[in-house]
């Protein structure tokens, strides 16, 4: 074994991140963890043979390690070797699943990560590599066995050594033992309309007498109002509860989930923004010290209403009564269409990548409290789950 030559983060095992050396494992000391996690393993060649309720697998394996300066401390990659493809093709021809594996070891903390090989397979293989962040080995030690699909739509599937039986029942026979939370917000979000036009969202909210039916931002209230219907209609509070009408000095959270006792967020998120803003800064860094957060940001493409006449802002001020039938105009947006969605987790370990966003100051010229923003840069490491909805159609 040897050491990496920089200090970067490190899962131990008792689910901290702390900066130190990686361990580079040499070809045969990987072989051996292997051969103890898995049952029956045969080698052949520089491969690794073995079979799973009469399916035959390979797996090729890799050590995980740093990504690389100048990369974040948290990005981490396995190295895929000129040889998988020929492996891949070869062991199709005699109905065997190869396996792109990629082995995690800190002292006595070990995590195996799957690559799923559907987008690798047509890649480039010189110097081609598979990713992975710190936040995905913390959820594999946590859970188990956690599944994801990253926001370049690669899926990896991360276990520790007590769920290699589930791993392979859950790559070979595609038994997928799916996150409540995930399956819930998948399917909200495949089921509604993924264009929004203004006066429409307007209407529907007033009609149903929605606490927040008038707002100026209106596509981030609709979202809320949408996902309150769907949770109530198809009785799914015991997953995801919407928090309405909530006190002074209680947590300004939309979100929160009964079985884990998290509280999250929902944003509708524009495409072209720099990062994601979040909630009041001060407030998210205390709730952190003892919890994590989720945020469930809906991603879209804007439509300003101002390339329309103001029509939706002559509707807004209408409705309002209010004598400048243009106020909030060059803000107000005509319609969105919906691309995707993600979830993000916040916890102790990558709030260090939370940025401060300043609000500037209010009309009586006092100073707003700050806020959070998630850079694009740094979502990697925060991303647990992404839809890309223009495939679900």
């Amino acid at each position: 074994m040897k050491k990496s030559n920089k200090k970067v983060e490190q899962l131990t095992i008792d689910n901290t991140i702390i900066e130190d050396y990686g361990e580079i494992l040499s070809k045969n000391e990987l072989k051996k963890i292997l051969q103890f996690l898995f049952t029956n393993l045969v080698e052949t060649g520089n491969y690794l043979y073995g079979e799973y309720k009469n399916k035959k697998y390979c797996l090729y394996y890799k050590n995980i390690s740093y990504l690389g300066t100048p990369h974040q401390h948290f990005k981490k990659r396995i190295q895929i070797g000129v040889d998988f493809k020929e492996l891949y093709k070869q062991n199709i021809k005699y109905d065997i699943k190869t396996l792109l594996i990629g082995i995690y070891k800190y002292k006595d903390n070990i995590l195996l990560c799957d690559f799923d090989t559907t987008k690798y397979i047509n890649n480039k293989v010189h110097n081609s590599s598979a990713h992975l962040y710190s936040i995905d080995l913390l959820n594999g030690k946590k859970n188990g066995l956690f599944k994801k699909t990253d926001i370049r739509k690669n899926i990896i599937t991360v276990f520790d050594r007590n769920n290699v039986d589930n791993y392979l029942l859950n790559k070979l026979f595609n038994n997928n033992n799916g996150i409540e939370i995930f399956d819930t917000l998948d399917a909200f979000f495949i089921s509604i309309a993924k264009e929004w036009f203004g006066i429409d969202c307007y209407l529907d909210m007033i009609e149903h007498n929605f606490n927040n039916k008038n707002q100026p931002e209106w596509p981030g209230f609709y979202l809320e109002y949408k996902l309150n219907q769907y949770l109530e209609e198809n009785h799914k509070k015991d997953i995801i509860l919407y928090l309405q009408n909530k006190k002074k000095g209680e947590v300004d959270l939309d979100l929160f989930f009964p079985k884990l006792g998290y509280f999250g967020d929902l944003k509708a998120h524009s495409i072209s923004s720099s990062g994601i803003q979040g909630n009041d800064y001060n407030s998210v860094m205390k709730l952190l010290e003892t919890q994590s957060i989720y945020y469930v940001v809906c991603n879209h493409t804007t439509v300003r209403d101002r390339d329309y006449n103001y029509k939706v802002t002559n509707f807004w001020n209408n409705q309002l009564k209010k004598d400048n039938l243009l106020s909030y105009g060059n803000k107000m947006k005509y319609s969105v269409k919906i691309k995707s969605y993600y979830i993000l987790e916040l916890n102790k370990y990558n709030r260090k990548y939370i940025d401060i966003f300043n609000q500037g100051i209010n009309s009586n010229g006092k100073f707003r409290e700050p806020k959070i923003i998630i850079k694009t840069a740094n979502l990697g490491n925060f991303i647990i789950h992404v839809l890309d909805l223009e495939e679900n159609k």
